[in-house]
């Protein structure tokens, strides 16, 4: 699968890979300056972005293609830490990986996340919620399984830490809305705008800036 790198002249101990929404490519990312963003930080990281589209998630190969042209070949080159950070269906990819490769990665950031089809959303309203579905032991496939698994984070003693941000016009908010009510209120950001690349970005730079790569205080 092709992808796009920028990198310190000096590796980073740090990888943050950015997935793509739909019927985009990994150059929108740097054209639309998510990548100029995280650069006129000094943030010690360095930057992937993996052609993942559509097609992979509808022949359930998100996990397969992501183990070998990302998680994989980062641990073998040593990065300690691994951010995975996408848009839409790259924030349902993020999603789908973390629910299956937990203990592999550093932590999320989902910007206007795509949660699910509408009768899956409307499977867990139905329910009572996210929490009540999952106890109810409902079938566990596509956007299913990371449902599942944001439900039962309640529990852990150390959840995977997890960034969340939306403008409050987005076309999917209503299954973003439940999303929200499973993380702490200081990991969701509803911001003004649609669900388009000026309200991803000003997210974006939000996250940079009071997420925990700025808290870490780790420039370069």
């Amino acid at each position: 699968m092709r992808s796009l790198t920028d990198t310190l002249p000096a590796r980073a101990d740090r990888l943050v890979v950015l997935l793509p929404p739909a019927q985009t490519q990994p150059e929108d990312y740097v054209a639309q300056g998510f990548v100029a963003a995280l650069r006129a930080r000094g943030l010690t990281a360095d930057v992937q972005i993996p052609a993942l589209d559509y097609t992979h998630v509808m022949a359930r190969r998100v996990i397969e293609l992501l183990d070998t042209a990302v998680l994989a070949p980062a641990r073998a080159a040593g990065y300690r830490e691994i951010w995975l950070a996408g848009i839409s269906l790259g924030a349902h990819n993020a999603l789908l990986c973390a629910a299956a490769r937990e203990a592999q990665l550093a932590g999320l950031c989902l910007i206007a996340p795509y949660v699910g089809t509408g009768d899956v959303i409307a499977e867990i309203r139905a329910a009572g919620g996210p929490r009540a579905w999952a106890a109810s032991g409902a079938g566990m496939a596509d956007e299913r399984v990371f449902w599942h698994w944001l439900a039962r984070r309640d529990g852990q003693a150390a959840p995977l830490p997890l960034w969340f941000g939306t403008g409050a016009e987005d076309r999917f908010v209503r299954g973003q809305k439940m999303l929200a009510e499973l993380l702490p209120a200081n990991a969701v950001h509803f911001a003004p705008g649609r669900h388009d690349w000026p309200t991803w970005l000003s997210l974006w730079n939000h996250w940079l800036d009071h997420g925990p790569l700025a808290r870490a205080g780790d420039a370069a």
